[in-house]
């Protein structure tokens, strides 16, 4: 029942949206019934996906962002990652990556090291704590992103990811042009 209501409610936001962007082009310019349409769809689809795996990650007192900086200082091997490094990949500010180490570091699932040739340069290093909660959570939330593209096909996957690559080309310009 929730999933039909949340469909419903879902369905309704759309329409909404839908009639303020028809009468919005009217004023400013033309935009297909189509793009609307898809850009709707699109940015609605993100939102519950994102809604649905912040649900899932705060559940172990992460936000997706904290994951995200835990699964980059796990795959270091236990290196560590500077700030820098951190923000470049997670496409943020430093001062965000600079919140977000301090309150994995408060959680005791980060540590910050010092550079020993370079005592300037900040190291952010997952912790044996910040592992443990990984190996314990990583299987649910891989099950999670599974469920959300359960209804795709491997075709219909091949074919998204295209459709995707090409939306980036159009923002970004073409890059490496993948086919199907």
């Amino acid at each position: 029942m929730e999933k039909l209501n949340t469909a419903m409610n879902d369905t309704r936001r759309i329409e909404k949206a839908r009639g303020r962007l028809q009468a919005s082009s009217k004023q400013y310019g033309k935009l297909a019934a189509s793009t609307a349409e898809t850009f709707l769809e699109f940015i609605y689809t993100i939102e519950a996906m994102s809604a649905y795996l912040s649900h899932k990650t705060r559940e172990k007192g992460l936000t997706r962002a904290g994951l995200n900086v835990l699964t980059i200082l796990r795959s270091t091997q236990g290196k560590g990652c500077q700030h820098n490094e951190i923000s470049r990949l997670l496409l943020v500010t430093r001062a965000n990556v600079t919140g977000l180490v301090n309150s994995l570091i408060k959680q005791g699932l980060v540590e910050r090291v010092y550079d020993e040739k370079d005592r300037r340069v900040c190291i952010a290093r997952i912790t044996k704590k910040g592992d443990a909660l990984l190996d314990s959570f990583l299987p649910d939330y891989h099950a999670a992103i599974e469920n959300i593209f359960s209804g795709l096909s491997a075709e219909d996957k091949k074919t998204f990811n295209y459709l995707m690559v090409n939306l980036r080309d159009a923002i970004n310009g073409p890059k490496n042009k993948k086919s199907i």
